[in-house]
């Protein structure tokens, strides 16, 4: 009986490739916005907060980096597991 042997891809399934790099770019992002609300220029984000909002921005960026170190790391574990499921 002939078997065929598919060579094994480099990033797991497509699946778990696609939603570490979703989790990475909003990882990503997320620290940018923190960067921008440490940065004092948290008041151009309106488009994506929905209005312009006074202080706070020292809360929101901590949430902002703290959501972003585990977009990535849950990226990280998403890549990692894609890996050792072959």
């Amino acid at each position: 009986m002939n078997q065929v042997h598919s060579a094994g891809t480099s990033g797991g399934s497509p699946g778990r490739r696609a939603l570490a790099v979703i989790l990475a770019i909003i990882g990503v992002l997320a620290i940018i916005a923190g960067i921008l609300y440490v940065a004092g220029a948290a008041n151009s984000l309106h488009f994506m907060v929905g209005s312009v909002h006074k202080g706070h921005h020292l809360v929101r960026a901590a949430v902002s980096f703290v959501v972003g170190a585990a977009l990535l790391t849950g990226a990280w574990f998403v890549a990692r597991a894609g890996l050792n499921s072959r």
